[in-house]
């Protein structure tokens, strides 16, 4: 199901979400095989952004709906931030609404907005929104009130990442990803940031330093996100030499290259550096 929540204060917008995907047996045949491997270890991003001043966030059963609504708005070209809630919202009630979710977050002409397209209905303009698994938003609000003392970004970041590795929801997990509005750039984009995570509990007795991240044989590990354009994001992994490229234009397969359920989608590939200052495709 996955989880998205994205929020607007103070003239800032965030946007927070997991990577895990579960492909089912349905599914399967829409990817090629070495993608299918790619994706149950790092999954997908599922934070699009589709222009600089629109990003689409989804989650839901279906997520090849989403791919449905980035051909339209491909084929369309030009469209206003209504116009792609509306194309939204109209994928959302054609089938089963849980099939799809959609979080449209923009910046058009300099004013900043999120619109929450779940349950059957448009929530305009919200100061804050959630879709996906409602077991998830109910521990991140758990999360929220006990760093009730941390300005509003932290207390919202240090949440998510605790619910994406503790929730009761086995739908949800893999990496934190953020997007956003970038106040110096005026557009929407990846967001440069650094992570720790760490799968298992520490008792820290007085005096004693806390660890970010044990080891990678415990489950802990920490990365980077680095933010390369609209269409590409890096994740630096410490404990990996290859890094992880999630791309919604370049993909691993000739099959996924061409098929359009898979548009736009936020695809992993393995790659690294080649020595002489470019990346190379790890097969």
């Amino acid at each position: 199901m996955s989880f998205v929540y994205a929020e607007k204060a103070n003239g800032t917008l965030s946007i927070h979400c997991d990577t895990k995907l579960t492909i089912d047996r349905f599914a399967e045949a829409s990817f090629s095989h070495e993608q299918k491997d790619l994706i149950r270890k790092y999954g997908i991003v599922k934070t699009t952004i589709i222009c600089p001043e629109i990003g689409i966030s989804f989650a839901g059963n279906n997520i090849f709906l989403a791919s449905k609504l980035f051909r339209q708005l491909y084929a369309k070209r030009v469209f206003t931030t209504q116009e792609v809630v509306d194309m939204a919202f109209n994928i959302h009630i054609s089938g089963n609404t849980n099939d799809i979710e959609f979080i449209i977050s923009s910046c058009e002409d300099g004013t900043l907005s999120l619109h929450c397209i779940k349950d059957g209905y448009v929530q305009k303009d919200c100061s804050n929104a959630w879709i996906g698994s409602f077991a998830a938003f109910r521990k991140f609000q758990q999360l929220r009130l006990n760093n009730n003392d941390r300005k509003t970004s932290d207390k919202t970041s240090l949440s998510f990442l605790e619910t994406i590795q503790s929730c009761s929801d086995d739908s949800v997990g893999g990496f934190h990803i953020i997007a956003g509005f970038n106040a110096s750039s005026k557009t929407m984009e990846y967001s440069m940031s650094k992570t720790f995570q760490d799968v298992t509990t520490q008792t820290i007795k007085a005096g004693e330093e806390f660890r970010f991240y044990t080891s990678a044989s415990d489950g802990g590990f920490s990365f980077e996100q680095i933010p390369i354009s609209l269409e590409d994001l890096m994740l630096e992994i410490d404990q990996m030499e290859s890094v992880i490229l999630y791309s919604r234009r370049l993909r691993v397969d000739n099959r996924d290259m061409n098929n359009p359920q898979l548009f736009s989608l936020m695809l992993p590939m393995l790659i690294r550096e080649d020595g002489n200052g470019g990346w190379k495709r790890i097969r």
